[in-house]
C-alpha cells in the first residue's frame, strides 16, 4: 500500500517481497499509486493514508501494523491523527474494488435482491 513496489529495486536492495515469486499486479500499482497520491495531497505518509482508509471502513475493522523497525511503529501510529474526506475514500475504493463473480454479483443485482426478498431489502434498518 505504501508505493514501495510501484518503482524499481536495485539488485542488492532486499524486500520482504521475493519478486521471482510474485510481482505485484496492475490493479495492485494502481492501488498503490492511488495511496501514494492522497497521502501527498493530505501532508501524511503513504502509511498513514492506508491505515487510516482501513480504519475508516467500519468501526469493526482493525488495520494490522506489520513494520521492521521502531521508527516505522512511529509513523504508523500517526494514522490516527487526522480523517480522510468521503471523497478521498471514495476514491480509494474505487481503484481498490474487485469482481465478486458469480454468485456474488449475482446476488448484488436489484433484480435477483428484489426477487429474493419481495421488494422488502431496501425497508431493513442496519444498526451501523
Amino acid at each position: 500500500m505504501t508505493g514501495k513496489y510501484n518503482t524499481p529495486q536495485k539488485n542488492d536492495q532486499r524486500t520482504r517481497l521475493n519478486v521471482e515469486k510474485r510481482k505485484p499486479s496492475d490493479a495492485d500499482l494502481r492501488v498503490a499509486e492511488t495511496v501514494v497520491k492522497i497521502a501527498k495531497e493530505i501532508g501524511k505518509t503513504p502509511s498513514q493514508a492506508a491505515l487510516n482508509w482501513i480504519i475508516q471502513q467500519s468501526p469493526n475493522m482493525f488495520p494490522i501494523i506489520g513494520v521492521r523497525s521502531v521508527a516505522q511503529i512511529k509513523d504508523n501510529l500517526g494514522y490516527d491523527s487526522f480523517c480522510l474526506t468521503k471523497e478521498q475514500i471514495k476514491e480509494l475504493d474505487d481503484v481498490s474494488r474487485i469482481s465478486l463473480g458469480f454468485p456474488g454479483d449475482f446476488f448484488k443485482s436489484e433484480l435477483i435482491q428484489n426477487f429474493a426478498f419481495g421488494g422488502t431489502l431496501k425497508k431493513i434498518q442496519y444498526n451501523q
